[in-house]
């Protein structure tokens, strides 16, 4: 039982450290609503991946007061200076704190490993959701 749990460690932390370095998370409270912003450097590894599940704060407001959501990407080699929308489809929230996406998706609709993909959402803010 020891072997597999440490097993479990040593996998988990090497998948969380992977999701770590390419995955950034930012929550700003302005006024009464958190601004929080994902951006996502794409690697070919995160392209190949069916779905992707990025759990963040929980935000226990979500289904009473709603949220705001776009997505964007950067591709023109200018860093984070220059973002284009893009389709939302097949990204959600799912309560009470995670975003489901679906990388593969995006990569048969042309997006390349470099580029940064942002996801902005924007809800009211309510006790400490925003920290």
């Amino acid at each position: 039982m020891k072997k597999i749990f440490i097993t479990f460690l040593f996998f988990s932390s090497s998948v969380f450290s992977e999701t770590s370095e390419n995955i950034e998370f930012k929550n700003e409270q302005i006024g009464d609503m958190c601004f929080t912003t994902i951006d996502i450097s794409v690697t070919e590894d995160w392209l190949k991946k069916e779905y992707e599940l990025i759990e963040f704060n929980s935000y226990p407001n979500i289904r009473r007061q709603g949220f705001l959501m776009d997505m964007f990407y950067s591709n023109a080699g200018m860093g984070k200076s220059q973002w284009t929308e893009m389709d939302t489809r097949g990204i959600y929230i799912m309560s009470p704190g995670a975003l489901y996406m679906e990388p593969l998706r995006y990569a048969e609709s042309g997006m390349k490993p470099g580029w940064l993909l942002r996801v902005s959402i924007m809800n009211p803010a309510s006790g400490d959701s925003c920290k």
